[in-house]
C-alpha cells in the first residue's frame, strides 16, 4: 500500500492509535482549498442548515484533526452569519437524483411550482433533463420540456415529487441546450433575443466586464468613462443595466434605449 501510494503521489499512510489515515503530501494546500470551497458554499446560501453542516464537515474530513480544528476556527464568523434562502429545502438527494437521470438519458414526470403569482399551484411537467448547474443562489436544471415546447430552466428547489422516470431521447448535440452559451450571454433571466449592445459606463470598468463574459471596452472617453460592447440576452441584461442608475447610459440598439426610457418613465410615475 505504501509503495502504491508513493507511486501515484497520493499521500502518506499515517498510523495513530492503531488506525491509519491517508495524509496528503501538502496539507497546507489542502487547507487552502477547503477554506476556499467552504466560503463559496457559505456565500451561496443554497442549502438548509443541516445539509450545510454535513457538507462542510465532509469537505474538511480528509484533513487531520488539528487542521480540521484550524478550519472550524477560521470559519466561525462565516458559519455564524450564514443566512439560508427564505424557503431553503433539502437539495442533496434531489441533486443526485437529477444528475443520475441525465447520465441515464431519462425523461422525468414531476410536479413543479411556478414563480408566476398567477399560477403558484403545483403543476405536472414532462421533461428530459440535460444539464444541472448552480447560479446566483439556486440550482437549475435545463430540460427539454413538453409543456414549454423546447428547452426550459427549472429551479431545483421548486420541483416537488418525481412521479415517474421514462426512457429519454438521444438529443441532437448541435441543437441541445448549451451551458457555455448560457453563461456567456445570460444575466439572471435566460430570455430575450441575443443582442449586441453598447453602453457608456462611468463606474468601475471590471464590474461591467465581469457581469457580461466576452464583453470588451471599445472606446475610452475623455471624462474617464468607457464604451463597452457585449452580446447579451436582453431581458436579463436590462435588469443589470438599470441597476447602475446614472452611472450607465445605453447607446445601442435604439430598441433597448427606448425600452429603458419607457421603464424609467413608468418607475417615476409610481412616485408621483
Amino acid at each position: 500500500m505504501r509503495s502504491a501510494l508513493s507511486e501515484y503521489a497520493a499521500g502518506d499512510l499515517v498510523e495513530h492509535d492503531g488506525s491509519y489515515r491517508l495524509a496528503r503530501q501538502s496539507e497546507e494546500t489542502d487547507v487552502e482549498m477547503v477554506l476556499t470551497m467552504s466560503n463559496i458554499l457559505l456565500g451561496s446560501r443554497a442549502l438548509d442548515q443541516d445539509e450545510l453542516t454535513a457538507t462542510l464537515d465532509y469537505i474538511s474530513s480528509s484533513l487531520s484533526p488539528v487542521m480540521q480544528a484550524v478550519v472550524r476556527q477560521q470559519l466561525t464568523l462565516s458559519r455564524g452569519s450564514y443566512v439560508p434562502l427564505s424557503r431553503a429545502k433539502p437539495l442533496l438527494h434531489r441533486l443526485r437524483e437529477v444528475a443520475a437521470s441525465i447520465m441515464r438519458t431519462e425523461k422525468m414526470v414531476f410536479t413543479y411550482r411556478s414563480s408566476s403569482h398567477n399560477n403558484s399551484q403545483l403543476q405536472v411537467h414532462h421533461a428530459q433533463p440535460v444539464a444541472l448547474f448552480f447560479e446566483t443562489y439556486y440550482f437549475y436544471v435545463a430540460m427539454l420540456s413538453e409543456e414549454h415546447h423546447g428547452y426550459w430552466l427549472y429551479r431545483l428547489d421548486r420541483m416537488g415529487d418525481i412521479l415517474d422516470k421514462l426512457p429519454g431521447d438521444h438529443l441532437d448535440y448541435a441543437e441541445r441546450f448549451s451551458l457555455q452559451e448560457h453563461r456567456n450571454y445570460t444575466y439572471l433571466i435566460d430570455s430575450g433575443a441575443l443582442t449586441q449592445i453598447r453602453f457608456e459606463y462611468h463606474n468601475y470598468v471590471q464590474t461591467a466586464l465581469d457581469h457580461f463574459p466576452g464583453s470588451r471596452v471599445v472606446k475610452q472617453n475623455a471624462d474617464g468613462s468607457v464604451v463597452i460592447e457585449a452580446y447579451v440576452k436582453v431581458d436579463g441584461a436590462l435588469l443589470w443595466l438599470m441597476s447602475q442608475g446614472a452611472g450607465l447610459r445605453v447607446l445601442s440598439p435604439v430598441s433597448l434605449v427606448d425600452r429603458i426610457k419607457s421603464e424609467l418613465h413608468h418607475t417615476l410615475n409610481q412616485y408621483e
